[in-house]
């Protein structure tokens, strides 16, 4: 006999060997044992998770001649024989994405009218059914609206979004869920014992971590890695076939990224190599950024021991690393060189950090193109009573560590040492580093947060009398009352002279 890759061989044949539907086997177990037949049914979730092989183990379990109690089909009659060989009359699988258009459509439906040969139900399986043109769907809808009593359709796909809604409302939608790094684990345990392969635990991990939710796509993993190690399975053998790159390399490459070394970060990204899965380096550098954030909320996990130097870190800082290294994953896909994406991807993050932009504003470097003049930094600082008055009519200076502060001098005769310390720690909890402070009496600029306020009232009391002005229906009211002009008083006061 022919080799058979582990996908296809440990395919399940019943619904007790699902892994990680218990809810959908649950409900399709609990339909069939109470006869509770739906005539359409549309399995979602994405690729290798069991929709095709749950669609086949319902056919079975429909069309089943000795039918278990628990609605297990019994995988021994002619009906399960056939759907196990593939050759089965009455059960049709169509793969939408080869046979998509209204042509072929047709052509299945034509059957639709005949009777099953030797079973119960006629069960037509169309895979990949989102790949089906608007006509198509279209063809399909009157059977589905009213089927014939032996007809049962059932539909598989990873789009749901790409199917007509009115396609979805007349079928029983099966969600399936991805599996857990767990779930996956324990199955290839599982597989490996009986097909004597030797493993050890981090060797499994490494790949259910690699198959992002996917059993079909561990057992294609586990092919090439099982052909590399002789079947015999060592986590550095199984990081080089893959292409993993050690804890090390993350954490080192993360440090980098939050400490804004270039250099380092770029070292780091050439010793890893040009020909590796850069994909993967970026999605485990996600999966380490993810880890961190969450362990910030649950400080006394155990996997975070090692990680503990990261937790100090700026949460908002490890959301826009997260973010901005998500939508950057979108770029792998369109064929390009991916060790120069990944390479930007990385400069990205270091050159749009916060941290960087309040550098340059620090360094006195082009603060206006980065849109951090004083009056802006004023709101963002946290600061609040006398202090934060007395400093909204103070200008600003910045020259490396060195903040000057100027008031006037009647604003300076009031500056006492306690509002000196609340304003001295807005500024290095804001910026997150010490400064040096120097206050003076000097003359005061233009530029305080007080008077850009007063300037923007100013003109817009400016603007709402020019546009009352030119409006015809207010002067025809001023026409009417006698009225000269009005004037512009406090906010939100005005009065009229008269004559």
């Amino acid at each position: 006999m022919s080799y058979q890759v582990l996908a296809r061989k440990w395919r399940p044949r019943n619904f007790s060997e699902v892994v990680g539907q218990d809810h959908a086997v649950s409900a399709l177990k609990n339909s069939i044992s109470s006869k509770n037949i739906h005539h359409a049914y549309l399995f979602t979730g994405t690729r290798g998770i069991g929709k095709t092989s749950i669609a086949r183990i319902l056919a079975k379990a429909l069309n089943c001649h000795d039918i278990q109690e628990n609605g297990e089909p019994c995988n021994s009659c002619d009906s399960c024989n056939s759907i196990n060989n593939g050759n089965a009359i009455d059960f049709l699988e169509i793969d939408a994405a080869s046979r998509r258009g209204i042509d072929d459509t047709k052509n299945l439906l034509e059957t639709i009218s005949y009777l099953p040969s030797s079973s119960k139900y006629k069960i037509y399986l169309i895979d990949e059914v989102h790949m089906l043109t608007p006509e198509s769907f279209n063809a399909l809808l009157k059977n589905l609206e009213e089927p014939p009593p032996h007809v049962i359709f059932m539909f598989a796909t990873t789009e749901l979004k790409k199917i007509l809604p009115t396609i979805i409302s007349r079928c029983l939608q099966i969600n399936l869920s991805s599996a857990s790094i767990s779930t996956i684990s324990e199955q290839l345990e599982q597989i490996f014992s009986k097909e004597k392969i030797k493993y050890d635990e981090k060797s499994i991990h490494l790949i259910a971590e690699a198959a992002e939710g996917s059993i079909r796509d561990a057992l294609s993993i586990s092919e090439k890695v099982i052909s590399f190690c002789n079947k015999n399975l060592k986590e550095n053998l199984v990081r080089e076939v893959m292409g993993v790159p050690e804890p090390k390399i993350l954490e080192d490459l993360l440090e980098s990224i939050i400490n804004e070394n270039v250099e380092q970060a770029m070292s780091i990204l050439d010793d890893y190599g040009e020909y590796e899965d850069h994909e993967y380096l970026l999605k485990s550098l996600l999966n380490l950024i993810q880890k961190i954030a969450v362990g910030q909320f649950e400080k006394n996990h155990k996997e975070l021991e090692t990680l503990s130097h990261f937790m100090e870190t700026d949460p908002a800082r490890l959301q826009f690393l997260y973010q901005l290294g998500l939508s950057n994953l979108q770029h792998f896909s369109i064929g390009y060189d991916s060790f120069s994406i990944l390479k930007m991807t990385l400069l990205k993050m270091i050159a749009f950090s916060v941290e960087s932009q309040k550098k340059n504003l620090i360094e006195n470097k082009a603060s206006e193109d980065l849109d951090f003049s004083w009056p802006r930094v004023f709101k963002e600082l946290n600061l609040g009573g006398i202090s934060k008055n007395l400093l909204k009519q103070a200008s600003l200076k910045i020259s490396g560590k060195i903040i000057t502060i100027s008031f006037s001098k009647s604003t300076f005769s009031i500056l006492n040492d306690d509002q000196k310390k609340d304003i001295e720690k807005s500024f290095n909890d804001f910026f997150k580093q010490k400064f040096e402070f120097i206050y003076d009496d000097k003359v005061v600029k233009n530029d305080t947060p007080e008077k850009e306020e007063k300037a923007k009232e100013k003109g817009l009391k400016r603007n709402i009398k020019k546009n009352m002005t030119k409006d015809k229906n207010f002067n025809e009211i001023l026409d009417g009352l006698k009225v000269e002009s009005v004037k512009f008083m406090k906010k939100n006061e005005t009065w009229f002279k008269n004559f």
